[in-house]
């Protein structure tokens, strides 16, 4: 498995994941363009996580941005924003002198199934949190005391999205969800509530979707990682792929 080809999937299980959240959220709904997928949010104005782009092809980022404009301009949308691959430096390039600005970057991970050097025979590999569940475990963990992302999730349906969870003390400290798409498994919103980091739990969820990936035949895996979670990524035999660069304009 090539570079390219885990690129092409991480970029493609992201948009779709991206049209998920935000298609579903309230007035949400979806543009699609040759190389380029879009939530608009209306109700959620001020919040370019959902109302954003995701360019499968860097250059449509600008073939497209000045229709972007538009389309959220019209939408009532204030501040809106376009994920791009960090690594085509002459379309960030233009992208800065047209005023928009990196509002955060992180790393594109990915691997094959078959190349990580990890045993998952005695990982349970059934799904076993809810979204809600999802939610509120990361809220926790990243501090959001208006519980954004649980709200979030509240807006899908329950099964679209796999999600698994490790417990301390009874209660879920540790998630992870995976949206099968192709052949591949993408993994988004794993976190671990302060107090039970370092104890081995989100390696734990992660074990459960690798293996949950497996059964079902799938052959990669990628992942937007976190400051604190790529080192994790790492031992389990992930790669960098490229900086994932999330471009905002402010109205």
């Amino acid at each position: 498995m090539d570079d390219a080809e885990l690129k092409r999937r991480l970029w493609e299980g992201f948009a779709s994941l991206q049209t998920l959240l935000g298609g579903s959220a309230k007035q949400g709904f979806v543009i699609e363009r040759d190389g380029l997928m879009a939530s608009v949010v209306p109700s959620t104005p001020d919040s370019p996580a959902l109302n954003a782009a995701v360019a499968l092809d860097p250059a449509s980022a600008l073939r497209y941005l000045d229709e972007l404009e538009v389309l959220y301009g019209d939408a009532g949308v204030r501040r809106w924003a376009v994920w791009v691959d960090g690594s085509a430096r002459a379309v960030t390039a233009e992208l800065r002198q047209s005023g928009m600005a990196v509002a955060s970057a992180s790393p594109g991970m990915g691997a094959a199934l078959a190349d990580l050097k990890i045993d998952l025979t005695t990982a349970d590999p059934r799904p076993n949190a809810d979204l809600l569940v999802v939610g509120r475990v990361n809220d926790l963990a990243y501090g959001n005391v208006d519980s954004r992302l649980e709200r979030t999730l509240s807006t899908l349906e329950e099964g679209t999205l796999r999600g698994y969870r490790a417990d301390l003390n009874g209660a879920p400290a540790a998630v992870a969800l995976a949206l099968h798409h192709g052949q591949d498994c993408g993994i988004s919103f794993v976190a671990t509530v302060p107090k039970a980091r370092r104890h081995g739990l989100a390696t734990q969820v992660m074990r459960s979707a690798l293996a949950d990936a497996q059964r079902h035949h799938l052959t990669t895996i990628t992942l937007q990682a976190t400051e604190l979670g790529e080192r994790l990524y790492q031992q389990l035999g992930l790669k960098r792929l490229c900086p994932m660069e999330l471009w905002e304009r402010r109205r």
